[in-house]
């Protein structure tokens, strides 16, 4: 599998203190399960597999997604800050006389705020692409609980037919 985008970047603290007391999942497999088109052919045990394969996939999506979104709000909280640093150096240094518009619209093309808000556009990105893994995740294992549902309910009538029918 291909990364899209390098997430080298050192492990946020609430990150470490969560792994010092708790173990996230791990991934399942080199891709996530797909829903067969034949469902109502599958064997009940390869249908329990198959759930339970999806269900892995959902828990680890779901720590991704979380490890992401810790990681999009430090860049963004980064980004603001290095963006009200940079406005205070340009203001104070050669812009007394320019209005606020013009020191924050060079604030906003300083390379270092460019960079920086890079970097969060990054990890927004990474943020969405595991989001869509998660749901994709989430929507098929709701299917295969619904099927599942199915079958122990015709299952619970055949029983009933057999047992009082003639």
């Amino acid at each position: 599998m291909t990364r899209i985008i390098s997430r080298d970047q050192i492990e946020h603290p609430a990150v470490s203190k969560f792994n010092g007391r708790f173990t996230l999942p791990s991934r399942p497999g080199d891709n996530p399960p797909t829903i067969p088109f034949d469902l109502d052919d599958m064997h009940d045990r390869d249908l329990m597999e198959l759930y339970s394969m999806f269900m892995a996939w959902v828990s680890y999506a779901k720590a991704e997604l979380v490890k992401a979104e810790i990681d999009e709000d430090k860049e963004s909280n980064l980004a603001r800050i290095l963006e009200a640093r940079v406005l205070i150096e340009q203001w104070g240094a050669d812009a007394k006389g320019d209005r606020v518009t013009i020191a924050k619209a060079r604030r906003d093309v300083d390379e270092r705020v460019v960079l920086q808000q890079e970097k969060y556009q990054n990890a927004r990105a990474y943020r969405k692409l595991v989001e869509a893994l998660f749901e994709g995740c989430e929507r098929g294992a709701q299917l295969l609980s619904r099927e599942l549902s199915r079958r122990i309910g015709l299952h619970g009538k055949e029983q009933r037919t057999s047992r009082f029918g003639a």
